[in-house]
């Protein structure tokens, strides 16, 4: 006879099945061992010695192996990273072309390199050092709203 479960009486209690239940799953990443994973292998990522063209497998094996363990709030923008430098790997030394698109790439990741900076300094407590951008992606903020200029009262004659 099959095991009988327990009839969930109330939505808490059903929703906090399929959180648990959810958590078992491979999806969302982890974001303890991500942190792990950055902190043990900042150097490597940041400042990678890449003498040879077969020196740069390994390092997106690298960002690939820990991409696979980022949390959804960050996976998009670290594959995003993930993707510029691919493209930056196939670079031609001298082809204009080859290197115009590299260098699109990676400026257009740019956005995402801050946010995985910011989320790792917040979540992880992984300071990777500063994040060269050509556009500044701190957040702006606003100066607080003046107060419209006073007009003196006029009396009437």
């Amino acid at each position: 006879m099959p095991a009988v479960l327990p009839r969930l009486r109330t939505p808490a209690l059903l929703l906090a099945a399929v959180v648990a239940a959810g958590a078992c799953g491979e999806s969302g990443g982890n974001a303890e061992r991500f942190c792990g994973e950055v902190a043990a292998n900042a150097d490597a990522l940041t400042n990678p010695q890449l003498v040879y063209s077969d020196d740069i497998e390994p390092l997106l094996e690298l960002y690939r192996d820990i991409g696979d363990l980022a949390p959804l709030a960050v996976e998009e923008d670290w594959n995003q990273l993930v993707s510029a430098y691919e493209t930056a790997s196939t670079v031609v030394v001298g082809d204009q072309a080859s290197e115009q698109e590299a260098l699109a790439a990676i400026y257009s990741s740019e956005e995402s390199a801050a946010l995985v900076d910011r989320w790792l300094r917040e979540n992880c407590a992984v300071d990777i050092g500063p994040v060269a951008t050509i556009v500044s992606q701190s957040p702006v903020t606003a100066p607080p709203p003046s107060a419209p200029p006073s007009t003196p009262a006029t009396t009437a004659p």
